[in-house]
């Protein structure tokens, strides 16, 4: 099947790229910026298209030239960059959005997946956090009022639900719970929930990390392989019968959890971690998503707890020769 992946260069696309690769299909990567180091092994086996996702022209000449069949659309810029510039920030994460729908409806592609965030769900109760730990399923009001980042996400979900009752366009949307692996630092991601990625970059490097307190405090943490995977599924699965997913691990991990698991692939990580909880330690919060709908509809499962997870972010960085810079 040929597939579009916008962003299939990124911290996230490139999993993704990689995987439909690995299945057997082509992906066929849109993506401004020429940057192949995620990607270098198979850089030679993958058909790229340098442009820009908001040039609707660039967008439909690359579906017809390549017989594009879906979409995951990976193209974004994040939380802080929006905030920065309003304008900006909706045109190119919800307006592109929709850009890259009727796209896929005058070419006749038969489903895009668009790859949304917890953002777009308005703030979580008490009910949802440390002391009930009810799971957030999808239900949960989408109607976010702390940024400019989250109302994109949830716009795009609305247009693209839209689109498919109007005209049959198939449409995922997929909720990330907060996101870690393997080149997501500030210089290509944004100081954006990078707490996980500093614990591996300071562990790599030999260099001290301390917590006094917040080692039983628990997150909904994503592995970026898992996200690709279920970007996959989303793409690939028989017609699911909803739009919206939620995506994470299926079950908490602790600060200290993590931090076994980093010290189990580097024993010599020189990381300390007290007891007791501490809220904003990391991103997001002591909550969890309810993966139940992607379970049953995509076949989605989390595979990589933290310590597998390291492992396999070690062997990408021996692999991909990736220089480690240091998160902020």
């Amino acid at each position: 099947m040929n597939i579009l992946v916008t962003g299939g260069l990124g911290v996230n696309g490139c999993w993704v790229t990689r995987q439909l690769l690995e299945m057997g299909h082509n992906p066929v990567v849109f993506d401004i910026r020429p940057d192949f180091s995620l990607v270098s092994d198979i850089a030679s086996d993958i058909n790229v298209v340098q442009g820009d996702v908001a040039d609707y022209a660039a967008v439909l000449r690359a579906l017809k030239e390549h017989r594009i069949e879906r979409i995951c659309h990976l193209a974004a810029i994040y939380p802080d960059a929006a905030d920065a510039n309003p304008v900006r920030g909706f045109h190119l994460n919800a307006s592109v959005t929709v850009q890259i729908l009727e796209a896929a409806r005058v070419m006749d592609v038969d489903r895009v997946v668009f790859t949304s965030s917890l953002g777009a769900l308005s703030p979580i109760g008490e009910d949802y956090l440390a002391s009930e730990r009810k799971p957030i399923n999808e239900d949960h009001h989408a109607y976010p009022t702390n940024s400019v980042y989250g109302a994109t996400k949830a716009a795009s979900e609305l247009m693209g639900i839209n689109y498919e009752r109007l005209y049959g366009l198939k449409f995922v949307a997929l909720r990330f719970a907060p996101i870690y692996g393997p080149g997501k630092h500030a210089p290509r991601h944004g100081n954006i929930n990078v707490l996980w990625n500093r614990i591996v970059e300071h562990a790599l490097m030999g260099e001290p990390m301390k917590f006094d307190t917040g080692g039983d405090q628990p997150y909904d943490m994503t592995y970026s392989q898992d996200v690709a995977h279920s970007v996959v599924l989303g793409c690939l699965a028989p017609r699911p019968e909803h739009s919206v997913f939620h995506i994470g691990s299926g079950r908490s991990h602790t600060l200290r959890e993590f931090v076994d698991g980093v010290k189990a692939a580097i024993p010599s990580a020189p990381i300390e971690v007290g007891p007791g909880f501490a809220e904003g330690v990391g991103p997001g919060g002591a909550w969890i998503f309810d993966t139940s709908r992607a379970k049953a509809e995509l076949g989605y499962e989390a595979q990589y707890p933290p310590k597998e997870a390291v492992q396999d972010w070690l062997h990408w960085l021996e692999r991909l020769e990736l220089e480690i810079i240091p998160s902020k």
